[in-house]
């Protein structure tokens, strides 16, 4: 490839990955916020729109001269492949480039770091890509989401609570997956699939089976020195308080997981319908949660002043409730004259691995500009 050519790939995913962070945008608009020429722009716009990568999806209006064409990624383009590793199953998707799920199934396999269950696991996603008549040509990459510490130039998961792990190679992941694979901390993936055009910036609040976050910062992951950023759930919230799994006492964990509302056998769908029924014990132990995910919320916005997303399972049924945890976070803060600044998840379902196949897309875009995978995609889109 000519120093030349190298340049004009590098500007055209350059694009690619302007258009993932927003969305739409004017060849004026893609000029001015890559520094690009005019003639560049419209050179490398207008190879990736022949190509098929782009397309244009109207006009903006009219200033009295010729209207301005909108450009988008093609979704049907390219598709990215999410897995979710979970403590009882794994999560499979498959996204477009606009990481909307296209295909979902889900493997009974309980987690072991054994041979076997890479087996079975391998087995598993094979299975799913051939019943479903998945075009693999069309993968550009894989995302696994997985509960730990991921080091990703290492490739290797530091350390896993959950599934008592420590020192783990991605390389068995690897054999098991026939595209090229990137790894991230479940909370990770899961922030990643809630950016928007309009949020950006923000911290995300996973309240799940272990509680967790992660933080976006101008549409990037903020992973941390140590790969740590985001351990929201091991925040010391009552000092000497209730165990958590990870040793110490009085962790953010053991209050706003799952578990510190329904009892023992009960689903969540259970839960808040007794809630919703008026069932005072339920309503009780509800209130004591808000009150703590109350005080929790407003140390983070103290911490780092930025919009907060409430996610995780207990998210997907926030959004009824948002006004009483404004209520209850307007009794710890006081330098907020309104909180305005919580918001329920928009990603209700297949969350994390769709967030994970999303990452995936963006890390290894580029080879959508490989001659040989452009040759196969423009065939196949």
């Amino acid at each position: 490839m000519t120093s030349g050519n190298a340049g004009k790939k590098q500007n055209q995913y350059r694009i690619l990955q302007l258009l993932w962070k927003e969305g739409t945008l004017t060849r004026q608009d893609i000029a001015q916020k890559l520094n690009l020429s005019m003639p560049t722009t419209l050179q490398n716009t207008n190879e990736l729109l022949e190509y098929g990568i782009l397309q244009e999806c109207g006009a903006m209006e009219s200033t009295g001269g010729r209207r301005a064409k909108k450009l988008v990624l093609n979704e049907n383009f390219g598709l990215g492949l999410g897995i979710d590793i979970a403590l009882q199953h794994v999560e499979l998707v498959i996204t477009n480039l606009h990481g909307r799920v296209m295909i979902q199934d889900t493997l009974p396999l309980i987690f072991r770091d054994e041979i076997e269950w890479y087996h079975a696991f391998q087995q598993g996603l094979h299975t799913f890509l051939h019943d479903n008549d998945v075009e693999t040509a069309r993968i550009i990459g894989a995302g696994l989401s997985f509960p730990g510490i991921i080091d990703g130039e290492a490739e290797q998961i530091i350390r896993s609570h959950i599934f008592q792990l420590e020192h783990v190679s991605l390389d068995r992941f690897k054999k098991c997956i026939p595209f090229p694979l990137i790894a991230a901390n479940d909370a990770n993936c899961v922030c990643f699939a809630e950016r928007s055009v309009e949020h950006t910036t923000y911290l995300y609040l996973s309240l799940n089976e272990s509680v967790g976050g992660a933080m976006m910062l101008d549409s990037r992951l903020e992973l941390g020195d140590t790969w740590q950023k985001g351990e929201i759930g091991h925040m010391l919230l009552f000092p000497g308080g209730k165990q958590c799994y990870c040793g110490k006492h009085g962790c953010a964990d053991p209050y706003l997981s799952p578990n510190a509302l329904r009892k023992e056998g009960q689903s969540l769908d259970d839960f808040f319908m007794k809630v919703e029924q008026g069932d005072v014990d339920s309503c009780k132990r509800w209130d004591e949660y808000m009150d703590h995910l109350a005080i929790m919320v407003t140390n983070l916005r103290m911490l780092c002043d930025e919009d907060i997303i409430i996610g995780g399972v207990v998210g997907t049924y926030m959004k009824p409730y948002m006004e009483q945890l404004n209520a209850k976070a307007a009794q710890y803060d006081r330098f907020a004259r309104d909180v305005d600044y919580i918001y329920p998840c928009t990603r209700k379902t297949h969350a994390f691995a769709a967030g994970a196949s999303m990452i995936a897309m963006e890390r290894y875009g580029s080879r959508l500009l490989d001659d040989n995978m452009l040759m196969k995609l423009r065939k196949k889109s």
